[in-house]
C-alpha cells in the first residue's frame, strides 16, 4: 500500500473513498474490475471486494490493511458505510474527477450521514510523484517502445497500410514484454500526418510519405509514450525543413529543462523555435504531459500550465508542426525529472530517418 500521509495532509478529511479502478490499483498495487477502498489515517485502509477477487486480495492483508468481503444480501455501499461508522468518520473525500454524475448521486444518497469533500486534485498531485518501483516500471515500458521502434523500421515500406503498421507495432511491443497498450496507437502517413491524433486507416504508404507513429506500452500497469516521424523515400523539401524545425524545438526544450521549471516555461522554449521559423499557427497542442497509470497525468507543459516540474515526476517533450494538405511531424521523448538532472529515457534516434 502507498503511504497516504501526504494525501491526508492535503485533503484534511477523516477518510477517503476510492472507487475508480485506476486509483485502487495505484494505492494497493492490486488490479481488479470491482472493489471499494477506504483509506484511513495512520496508513490504515480497508479493501472491500466480492467473492471473485476475495481470495486473490488476501495478498494485501497486513497489519494496516484489512480485506473485507461483501456479505450475501448486503450492498457494497452498505459495507462501506458500516466501516466508516466503525471508525468514527465524519468527513469523506471522494474522487470528483473520476466519478460520473450518476455514480456521485448514488454515493451521496447512500452516505447522507457523512460530509463529502472533493479530493481528486489531491490524489492527482500525490500520484504525480513516482516511487522507485513506479519509475522502474515506466523505464521498462519505455525500453519496450524503443525496442519496438527499431523493429518497425524493418517493416515499413511502400504499399503497407497504416493499419498494418499499427498491428505490427503492437505485436512488437507485446513480443518485447508489454502487457498491453498505453493508449490507442496513432499511425498517420502522407497527408494524414497533419492530423495530430489520426486513427490508423487502410491508406497505403507511398514514396515520399512521412509516417508519424505515436505509441506506448503498458508494463505492470504503467505507461510509456513516444513519437517518431520517419520518411519512406526522399521527402518534400518543405517536410524536411519542418522536421528540422521540430527537432530543433524539441532539443531546445529538453536541453533547457530543469527541476523547478514551470510547465509553461518548457512549452515556451519549444514554441518560440517554431514561431521564429514561421510555423506558430501549425503547432496546435501543448508541449508535454506526465504519465503513470494514466497516459496523461499531472504535471503538464502548455501555454496555460501553472504546474512546476519537480523531482520524481515525468514530462514528455513533444512539439509538432501540422500543415493540412501537406503533412506533419512530431517528435516525442519521455523525461524523468530529478533534483539535479533531467534524464531522457527515450533512446531511439531522432535524426531524420529516410527508409
Amino acid at each position: 500500500m502507498k503511504n497516504t500521509d501526504k494525501l491526508f495532509e492535503l485533503s484534511k478529511v477523516d477518510a477517503i473513498l476510492v472507487v475508480s479502478e485506476k486509483n485502487r490499483m495505484y494505492f494497493t498495487g492490486f488490479a481488479s474490475t470491482f472493489g471499494y477502498l477506504v483509506l484511513l489515517h495512520d496508513n490504515k485502509s480497508v479493501f472491500i471486494t466480492d467473492p471473485r477477487y476475495y481470495e486473490m486480495a488476501q495478498s494485501l492483508q497486513s497489519e494496516n490493511v484489512t480485506v473485507a468481503q461483501i456479505p450475501n444480501g448486503i450492498s457494497a455501499m452498505e459495507t462501506v458505510v458500516e466501516i466508516l461508522a466503525q471508525n468514527g468518520v465524519k468527513t469523506v473525500g471522494f474522487e470528483d474527477n473520476e466519478l460520473t454524475v450518476s455514480e456521485f448521486t448514488s454515493i451521496k444518497e447512500k452516505m447522507n450521514g457523512f460530509k463529502l469533500v472533493p479530493v481528486g486534485k489531491s490524489i492527482s498531485y500525490v500520484r504525480s510523484f513516482k516511487s522507485e518501483e513506479e519509475i522502474d516500471y515506466i523505464k521498462k515500458a519505455q525500453a519496450i517502445t524503443d525496442e519496438s521502434f527499431s523493429e518497425i523500421l524493418k517493416f515499413i515500406r511502400p504499399g503497407i497500410s497504416e493499419r498494418d503498421i499499427a498491428v505490427e507495432l503492437e505485436y512488437q511491443m507485446a513480443k518485447h514484454g508489454a502487457e498491453g497498450l498505453a493508449f490507442e496507437t496513432i499511425i498517420a502517413s502522407g497527408v494524414n500526418s497533419s492530423k495530430p491524433h489520426a486513427h490508423p486507416t487502410d491508406k497505403l504508404v507511398e514514396l515520399g510519405d512521412p509516417v508519424t507513429m505515436d505509441f506506448g506500452a503498458r508494463y505492470h500497469g504503467y505507461c510509456s509514450d513516444m513519437t517518431r516521424t520517419v520518411f519512406v523515400g526522399e521527402p518534400d523539401e518543405e517536410l524536411k525543413k519542418i522536421y528540422n524545425v521540430v527537432l530543433l524545438a524539441q532539443k531546445m526544450g529538453i536541453n533547457n529543462a530543469y527541476c523547478g521549471m514551470g510547465g509553461k516555461e518548457l512549452d515556451s522554449y519549444c514554441r518560440e523555435v517554431i514561431k521564429s521559423n514561421g510555423y506558430e499557427q501549425y503547432f496546435v497542442h501543448s508541449t508535454g504531459h506526465s504519465l503513470g497509470i494514466d497516459i496523461h497525468e499531472t504535471p503538464s507543459a502548455s501555454m496555460r500550465s501553472t504546474d512546476v516540474l519537480q523531482a520524481k515526476q515525468f514530462i514528455t517533450c513533444e512539439p509538432g508542426i501540422y500543415i493540412p494538405g501537406l503533412g506533419g511531424v512530431r517528435i516525442e521523448d519521455l523525461l524523468l525529472i530529478e533534483e539535479d538532472s533531467i534524464t531522457d529515457l527515450t533512446t531511439s534516434d531522432k535524426n531524420i530517418i529516410i527508409l
